[in-house]
């Protein structure tokens, strides 16, 4: 019990205290630090390995990944492997080595380290092998953590990419009757709807509208060329279907726009 000086003169900070701050830092602790000296990219050739450096996050312990270092697959039967970087609490060690099994990629031991004990296994890559020859998985994604700035920029960018207006040319069902498919109760509930009819005429509503009545739809008054017309509006397993006033109305362009 009691208290501890850590960011003080003369104070002793343990690796510990380092791993739980750099944790919580970065929120979601194991992966590597993309975008830190050479990422630690890999490449294969003569059924070795070779790693560029960078570091690695794991549940905030930072290890260095030297540039060159390289591990050798053995072609020597068919197997789905990873090269994985063990972190070793207990014994206070880290290293590198290949993890493999028939059939399935082998599971990967994965403690809790925030007592200071255990032991976790990080896939740095992922691989397939037979007999005579050796191969990247290039469909394994393995955990990356991002700088404050990319994290930032990602999240502006996925903004963007949700209220960017989505332009659809609806599938005609019958005379005055179309129809938009894959838009689903909770994107339309963020959702404004902007239905655009062949002589120009717009006619808008709000998606949550949709679901204020029992049974998913609604209607929504208009004009075309002076006259008053009404569209209906239904919901039903990921398709929004429109019923024009006239079955002369065409439809041309239904515009999703995100908020």
């Amino acid at each position: 019990m009691g208290i501890q000086k850590i960011t003080f003169d003369g104070s002793s900070v343990t690796s510990k205290h380092d791993a739980d701050l750099n944790d919580f830092i970065f929120s979601v602790g194991t992966g590597v630090l993309l975008g830190s000296r050479g990422s630690v990219f890999y490449t294969l050739a003569n059924n070795t390995i070779t790693f560029e450096d960078g570091y690695v996050m794991v549940q905030g312990r930072l290890i260095y990944i030297e540039n060159n270092t390289q591990v050798t697959v053995t072609p020597n039967a068919n197997r789905l492997g990873y090269v994985v970087l063990n972190v070793d609490l207990t014994n206070n060690e880290v290293s590198i080595y290949t993890k493999e099994q028939a059939s399935t990629y082998p599971n990967l031991v994965q403690n809790d380290l925030s007592s200071g004990q255990g032991q976790y296994e990080f896939a740095l890559c992922a691989y397939t092998k037979t007999t005579t020859s050796v191969a990247l998985n290039n469909t394994f994604n393995r955990q990356t953590l991002l700088n404050a700035d990319s994290l930032v920029y990602n999240l502006e960018q996925k903004i963007r990419n949700q209220t960017t207006p989505n332009v659809h040319t609806p599938t005609y069902i019958s005379q005055g009757v179309y129809r938009i498919s894959n838009y689903y109760s909770n994107d339309l509930l963020r959702a404004f709807i902007m239905i655009v009819l062949s002589n120009g005429t717009i006619v808008n509503i709000p998606g949550p509208l949709i679901f204020e009545v029992l049974g998913s739809s609604t209607s929504v008054g208009y004009t075309y060329n002076g006259v008053t017309y009404t569209m209906f509006i239904s919901y039903q397993n990921g398709n929004t279907t429109f019923t024009c006033g006239s079955t002369a109305h065409v439809i041309n362009r239904v515009i999703i726009y995100r908020f």
